[in-house]
């Protein structure tokens, strides 16, 4: 095992000569070792370090990390024989070391439980709402790829507690909830109407209800984005900015409504009207590529360079080899009129795209 292994501390111990020890009902198997969790450093236990308690937690540790392992079975019975009311004990101390922000101890509490209950959805519930929360940690912390697979992790937590119990409400409102985080109104309405059909909770569904409205504007809202998109593709900018005018106005924290509007009002060469939408937009998002890159058109239209080469730079931070950005930061070089570095950054935009229109016209 490697030293990341979070197995790798763990030993074996022979329970040969204590086959007729009774605990709780349970008789020991002679021909299964049993693990026992070793001090740091050790490599074997010592006869003064035996304990029924570090057996347990060894146990405990192999089902959350290996739950199909060969005696998986053998080690549940064993646990639940010596500890029957573990699942109520384990629970409250997850919750509380959640609540006391020890994240990665409350996630490893739940994954045992979830190991020793293979089919319990509300363990698998509390699971997914602890990544969930190491998930936002980690984002917070500019961490986004392990942000990101905390994320991955509650999802997979989610469905498998629906898996196990389909018509467990609690796990439905939460999932609504982790859809709605991710801007997916239509899946987090889905869930909504299942939490309504099993709940029966009457303070929560009133609230559930009065989400499930707001998720129907929402989803209206994302429908008047889609039909805006179209009109701009056919060359309908007026069509799109008549069509989005009621979006903005009613859901002002839609960044991509936003975006929209500012794209069509860039493409008829409404610059200001552009720039405006464009930075409405970018106090809801400001991780899109492509809303600071239309954003810049904006600026380097109006002639504020300095502004416009610090959102393309943004941009190519987010999205470094878009060739988009490229010629547009080679577009902006001549215009303060650096021949020698527009001429370099056509010529990397060619090395990434040989057919792209914008630099080979430009250069030639």
């Amino acid at each position: 095992m490697s030293e990341n292994d979070p197995l790798a501390g763990i030993g074996y111990v022979s329970v040969r000569g204590l086959e007729a020890l009774d605990i709780g009902g349970f008789r020991l198997d002679p021909e299964i070792l049993l693990p026992i969790e070793l001090p740091p450093g050790s490599r074997r236990p010592e006869a003064s370090e035996i304990s029924w308690q570090a057996i347990i937690s060894a146990m405990l540790k192999i089902l959350a990390y290996r739950p199909e392992a060969e005696h998986a079975d053998y080690y549940r019975r064993f646990i639940l024989a010596a500890q029957p009311d573990i699942k109520e004990e384990f629970t409250r101390a997850g919750i509380l070391k959640a609540g006391q922000g020890e994240l990665t101890l409350s996630v490893e509490i739940f994954r045992s439980m979830a190991g020793l209950f293979p089919g319990c959805g509300r363990t698998l519930n509390n699971l997914a709402l602890v990544y969930e929360q190491l998930e936002q940690e980690r984002d917070h912390q500019g961490e986004r790829e392990e942000a990101e697979r905390y994320g991955e992790l509650a999802f997979a937590a989610y469905k498998a507690a629906l898996a196990a119990e389909p018509e467990l409400a609690a796990v439905h409102l939460n999932f609504a909830h982790f859809y709605l985080r991710r801007a997916n109104p239509q899946k987090a309405r889905e869930h909504l109407e299942s939490f309504l059909k099993y709940n029966t909770d009457p303070d929560k569904a009133e609230s559930a209800r009065l989400l499930r409205h707001r998720l129907q504007a929402a989803i209206a809202a994302e429908q008047a984005c889609a039909e805006a998109f179209d009109a701009i593709q056919a060359g309908r900018e007026q069509a799109a900015i008549e069509r989005l005018a009621p979006v903005v106005r009613e859901h002002p924290g839609l960044w991509n409504a936003w975006f929209l509007l500012g794209w069509a009002h860039r493409r008829l060469g409404r610059y200001e009207q552009g720039k405006s939408a464009f930075l409405e937009a970018l106090r809801c998002n400001r991780r899109s590529p492509d809303l600071h890159n239309e954003l810049a058109i904006c600026l380097m239209e109006l002639g504020d360079f300095a502004e416009s080469r610090r959102h393309l730079d943004a941009a190519l931070k987010l999205a470094p080899e878009d060739p988009k950005i490229l010629s547009n930061l080679g577009v902006l070089a001549l215009r303060r009129g650096d021949a020698q570095e527009a001429r370099r950054l056509f010529e990397a935009v060619l090395e990434r795209n040989p057919d792209d229109p914008i630099a080979r016209r430009y250069l030639g």
